[in-house]
């Protein structure tokens, strides 16, 4: 349709694409449509608006034909880690106790290890996949920030006008808090994803985000201020979560492998 659109047009039509959806099916479906939308997205821009989608090219600028399997192991020790860090420390501090995991732990994981894969591919094929790289005429970091805004800003719907995404923590704190935490993330991330020239330790690291969360947010039971626990210190929105993930992403070793792979 449009297929001679610029990188900044095709981003700019991507996030206002996304952010409609957003804005339209917050409620719906429980959040379903929500979080495939970054795929969809994708696949009408690949499809319909540039038609990219049509040539082997187009997809490989997604990064999916390389694994970049060097960094997977990367991509699950700075997040899962974070998570059970800032889980072992509110422990510590005799805020929350751990429970042992009972006879239903394997099914959660079973279920858990079906649909995780599947939703942290259909956002990351939209965020790190399509977006990041049609940022690049903003400059590495300013790309990565961009990223971060619009995912913040594409959650927002899901947490102010529905009861299903940290409705317990004050909104005054939880939104700060969760963005920047997503703009941390989305360095994070982005890196993996600039370092590897593949989208998949991208989509490593944030399922192994979501799955040590889960898992970890079922066995890590908050003592007399689970508000506090669950929503300030631990999670999406914790405290602990956000500066563990400013801190891998600041890394040495992945700015350096991001710098060198961006002048191959």
């Amino acid at each position: 349709m449009f297929a001679h659109l610029s990188g900044r047009a095709t981003a700019a039509v991507f996030v206002v694409l996304v952010l409609a959806v957003s804005a339209g099916t917050a409620t719906v479906a429980g959040g379903l449509i929500l979080a495939l939308s970054p795929l969809l997205v994708t696949l009408v821009m690949m499809l319909v608006v540039t038609r990219d989608g049509y040539s082997r090219a187009g997809w490989r600028w997604l990064g999916l034909p390389r694994p970049g399997l060097r960094f997977w192991p990367a991509a699950v020790l700075t997040t899962a880690g974070v998570s059970l860090l800032a889980a072992g420390a509110v422990v510590a501090l005799g805020l929350a106790r751990f429970t042992p995991p009972g006879g239903e732990w394997a099914v959660d994981l079973l279920v858990l290890c079906m649909t995780g894969p599947v939703l942290a591919f259909a956002e990351e094929i939209g965020w790190r996949g399509y977006l990041q790289p049609r940022l690049d005429f903003l400059g590495e970091r300013a790309a990565m920030l961009a990223v971060g805004l619009v995912w913040a800003a594409w959650h927002l719907p899901y947490i102010v006008l529905t009861p299903h995404y940290h409705a317990d923590g004050a909104r005054w704190l939880v939104l700060p808090l969760f963005t920047g935490s997503v703009i941390a993330f989305s360095f994070l991330a982005g890196r993996l994803r600039s370092a590897s020239g593949s989208v998949w330790p991208a989509v490593l690291a944030h399922f192994a985000h979501n799955a040590s969360l889960a898992m970890l947010g079922t066995h890590v039971v908050a003592t007399d201020h689970p508000v506090l626990v669950n929503e300030y210190l631990t999670g999406d929105t914790g405290l602990f979560v956000l500066l563990g993930t400013a801190a891998c992403a600041a890394l040495p070793w992945l700015s350096r492998a991001t710098t060198s792979s961006a002048r191959r």
